[in-house]
């Protein structure tokens, strides 16, 4: 039997984490289905004013905002499962140190220790020139190349 990467984790701990991340993408999948269904139903919706388009543009556009982070926290559930699979759940990225049960069930997606993410966060708001998108992971320029 092979020895498990994340066995400071118990079986018990992993199962309530993967339940966890399960849930949280089942609510996702519902979110877009109720979004696209409520897309469709105002697209139907008769002629409006100026005033009631540009507020429905408004909406629109916070919504597909939110949608895209949602989207991209999807992809990091689909991830983490896919780690769970593999037994590299649990490990911090940078150090290879455990990451703690009680930060895994306040953020399941979690791939660094508080340590290494505490320390990267401080080293991003020290960067100035090179920021990183904590969604996208891009770096922004700031001198505009």
């Amino acid at each position: 039997m092979a020895t498990r990467l994340n066995s400071h984790l118990s079986d018990k701990q992993i199962e309530l984490l993967k339940d966890k991340l399960l849930g949280e993408a089942e609510r996702i999948k519902n979110n877009f289905q109720q979004k696209k269904q409520e897309y469709e139903n105002t697209s139907l919706t008769g002629a409006k004013d100026e005033v009631d388009s540009a507020n429905d543009s408004i909406l629109l556009a916070a919504d597909m905002r939110f949608s895209n982070r949602e989207s991209l926290y999807f992809k990091k559930i689909m991830k983490t499962l896919s780690k769970m699979e593999s037994d590299q759940y649990g490990m911090c990225d940078e150090c290879g140190d455990p990451i703690t049960f009680s930060r895994l069930i306040a953020r399941p997606t979690s791939e660094m220790c508080i340590l290494c993410k505490e320390e990267s966060e401080r080293e991003e708001s020290q960067n100035f020139f090179e920021r990183r998108s904590k969604s996208l992971g891009q770096v922004m320029s700031v001198s505009g190349s």
